[in-house]
């Protein structure tokens, strides 16, 4: 029993080793891009306004940056010119701006995601893609989320697609199929992200994956998340001191979110 005990011990060993060696070699991104949940009111006549301070503030140092506005757990029932104006703002300063619609994991019924996506394309002309939120990680709903693929890319203009199933998926099937130009594959606290280790291949594509962080206290937490971030292969990130029930209905303090500007790039 000793003996068996020694050989299952080194096994251990060489298995944490081998994987920290595959992290560690993993492509770190030159730089990153903010994605931002920006789920607060457009209070654009405030001066300071959280969506303007944001567009101001992004990181776009890995390239065009991303709001995800988001006025009615979806579109809405009509068009609302407060986004309107805001996404005009965003756009002049060179940020692209999607817009939230779920899809509870592939079991939401097709024709009535199809239906939101139709309603923020004729709301929002302006805007480039479509954030599905809620997506499944279980590639036996691949067909399902190329349906919804297809369905943005033929729409006019920007169509990019963002999906979030807040969790990696066990292999790339969202990203290879593809259902997603972007995928969230982690989402939660700095505390937990701090531990979290990715499968592999969520580590060697950062023009693509995509890590959302909140509860991160102050402008040393935030600093730490963006270096870890960038350190797991991840080309957009989002840090946040905001903190649930709904960890994106704020942008962080200026100090917070001039210190992840910084850091995030």
């Amino acid at each position: 029993m000793p003996e068996h005990r020694a050989r299952r011990r080194v096994l251990l060993i060489a298995l944490c080793s081998f994987a920290a060696a595959a992290l560690a070699a993993a492509p770190a991104p030159a730089a990153q891009r903010s994605l931002v949940p920006a789920y607060f009111y457009p209070d654009w006549w405030n001066a300071g306004n959280a969506w303007y301070r944001m567009c101001d503030g992004m990181s776009a140092a890995g390239g065009t940056p991303i709001a995800v506005m988001n006025p009615a757990s979806g579109p809405g029932t009509a068009a609302n010119p407060d986004y309107q104006q805001v996404i005009g703002y965003c756009h002049g300063r060179g940020r692209q701006v999607v817009s939230y619609v779920h899809t509870s994991y592939g079991s939401r019924p097709l024709a009535a995601v199809q239906a939101e996506i139709d309603a923020t394309y004729a709301f929002y002309p302006a805007i480039d893609g479509i954030f599905l939120d809620e997506m499944s990680t279980d590639s036996s709903t691949r067909t399902y989320y190329r349906a919804l693929y297809a369905y943005v890319k033929a729409k006019p203009g920007f169509h990019d697609v963002v999906g979030n199933p807040g969790a990696a998926a066990s292999t790339s099937w969202q990203l290879d199929a593809p259902v997603a130009d972007q995928v969230v594959v982690f989402e939660g606290t700095a505390a937990t992200f701090s531990r979290w280790t990715p499968p592999r291949w969520a580590t060697t594509r950062p023009g693509q994956v995509v890590h959302l962080v909140h509860a991160a206290a102050g402008p040393t937490a935030i600093i730490a998340a963006c270096a870890r971030s960038k350190a797991l292969g991840g080309g957009w990130s989002y840090v946040t001191d905001d903190t649930l029930p709904n960890p994106w209905d704020t942008l962080p303090a200026p100090a917070s979110w001039s210190a992840e500007a910084r850091a995030c790039a």
